[in-house]
């Protein structure tokens, strides 16, 4: 009974990560790039060059929208930090009247009229128009093109699969800490399989977190059923979650607007120090004028007093201090775990790292179902078109996205500033690449496919560094001796990437030259269990 048990959760593992795995795939690494989203949409913003200071940008940013957009129903502020060092700026027109007033999405971009990047005299910065590091937090939770809402679904059946995977695979391996330090080199499947468990092992406690939290982050979008049964309407369930205060309908009566730094001061001081992150100014000139200020998260998992509400005329706090709800607190706390936001630089490297075993893990376990069926192919009852489609789909999205990744960064240095929908551009770039490998991976023979779309990853990685050293004044040799820390940092993750994809390009090409396994084959483990390879 106890085998038998064991060898049901082996089918479910196997074919749950199977099904899944591509998009868990693609969810991993995207969200390993999005630990680093403010600092990606700096290096693709070179124009940036030095850092402003905190209350020089603020005022900077008041002096633009008082003249760009007085009559607006909200401005939002970011506040200059070491991660992204200027302010950038939106704002939001005011309803037609009669017409409900409408709430800003922070993760929604605004047109291009309605935002900009300003210096700390209100100038705009003629910075590149680039979606940065929010490509890929938006791909790490939504799948970037497809509708918001069908991407969410997917995600979250392919985390829901995720949790089936680990869970079971514990089960099967159950002595994992023990094959954690086993692997078997130059054995076809077994040492595959001692990769993906020592890959797993290696950051259980954080692929466990992080794909608890990420269910759980999306749960209410999709089974809402216990909102639905405790509040008439969904607006107050999540006023209630995020603390989000009714917006005042405008008065019409002119009043001139606090100095937004003196509200600032005032914040930061009820915080004991901490800093803000974001400030957004509703109603600016009207009587009703308030100004929200949102806390940063640096090193705050989760506390109270997250946002704090002043009136805009007199700088008033006018939300009373207190303890946040149970349900808030939580919230913030599962936010706060998954998007990493609290990590200082040492542990969000070390997420980083947790992130990329977690993207081995997938891409090993893809490849090792491949390949403890490849012999296979020699019995002729045996359908070869399922094989083919899941090691196209294999070459394609583990080697050929993070080409398509390289890619991105390329059209980023590459393309005319002047062109229209530039961010627009630089992604349809990365997907255009990203579709050409699919179509190689198709079309050639699979370990052809294999050391093609590998060395092409290799080689746009390996030279990204001398494409921007020549397209921007920062990331050249004087530069970086300077001491650009985000540059440097930069360059070094670029060049491991490719290093690690033209060694198993190398890897690949010289499986080319080996000959194909037989039906007497003692090394394969085809028609075996995985548990076989575990005992």
């Amino acid at each position: 009974m106890r085998q038998s048990f064991r060898l049901s959760m082996q089918w479910l593992h196997t074919w749950t990560g199977l099904v899944a795995g591509w998009i868990i795939f693609l969810i991993f690494f995207n969200g390993t790039a999005a630990y680093f989203r403010q600092e990606i949409t700096t290096w693709m913003k070179p124009e940036i060059t030095a850092a402003i200071d905190p209350a020089k940008s603020v005022a900077g940013a008041v002096v633009f929208l008082k003249a760009k957009a007085p009559d607006a129903a909200t401005w939002t502020i970011t506040v200059p930090d070491d991660r992204y060092p200027v302010s950038d700026v939106t704002w939001q027109p005011r309803p037609k009247p009669g017409a409900p007033p409408t709430e800003e999405d922070d993760d929604e971009r605004p047109p291009a009229d309605r935002r900009a990047t300003v210096d700390a005299t209100g100038r705009p910065l003629a910075a590149r128009d680039t979606e940065g590091g929010d490509y890929f937090f938006q791909f790490h939770y939504a799948l970037h093109y497809l509708p918001q809402f069908l991407g969410m679904v997917l995600v979250w059946f392919a985390g829901l699969g995720l949790m089936v995977a680990l869970t079971t695979g514990v089960i099967i391996h159950r002595r994992f800490f023990a094959e954690f330090f086993t692997f078997r080199p130059r054995q076809g499947a077994r040492s595959w399989l001692d990769a993906h468990t020592t890959f797993a092992v290696l950051a259980l406690p954080f692929h466990l977190m992080i794909t608890y939290s990420g269910v759980a982050i999306l749960m209410f979008f999709l089974m809402p059923w216990a909102m639905f049964a405790n509040y008439s309407r969904p607006q107050t369930y999540f006023e209630m979650i995020l603390q989000r205060a009714h917006t005042p309908p405008v008065s019409g009566h002119v009043a001139p607007l606090v100095s937004v730094n003196t509200v600032l001061s005032a914040a930061e001081a009820t915080w004991n120090g901490g800093r803000a992150e974001r400030i957004r100014v509703t109603n600016p000139g009207d009587a009703t004028a308030t100004i929200k200020i949102d806390r940063h998260v640096a090193g705050l998992v989760a506390g109270r007093d997250a946002s704090l509400t002043f009136n805009g005329v007199t700088g008033v706090l006018i939300r009373p201090i207190s303890e946040p709800s149970a349900a808030s607190t939580a919230s913030s706390a599962i936010f706060s775990l998954h998007l990493a936001h609290f990590a200082r630089p040492a542990l969000r490297w070390l997420m980083f790292l947790c992130g990329a075993t977690g993207t081995a893990m997938v891409a090993s376990g893809l490849i090792l179902w491949t390949e403890k069926r490849r012999r296979k192919l020699l019995d002729p009852r045996y359908s070869r078109c399922g094989f083919r489609l899941v090691e196209t789909l294999n070459v394609a999205v583990i080697a050929g996205y993070p080409a398509a990744t390289a890619a991105l960064f390329w059209a980023n240095r590459l393309l005319p500033l002047s062109i229209a929908s530039r961010a627009n551009a630089e992604i349809l770039c990365a997907f255009s690449f990203w579709g050409l490998s699919l179509v190689w991976s198709a079309v050639r023979p699979m370990r052809q496919a294999w050391v093609g779309v590998l060395g092409a990853t290799a080689l746009l990685f390996l030279l990204l560094p001398f494409v921007n050293a020549v397209t921007s004044a920062r990331g050249t040799l004087t530069n970086l001796m300077q001491g650009d820390p985000l540059y440097i940092g930069f360059n070094l993750v670029s060049l491991t990437l490719g290093f690690m994809f033209a060694t198993a390009a190398l890897f690949a090409r010289r499986r080319m030259h080996l000959p194909p396994p037989t039906l007497a084959d003692p090394d394969s483990t085809i028609g075996q269990p995985i548990l076989e390879g575990a005992e």
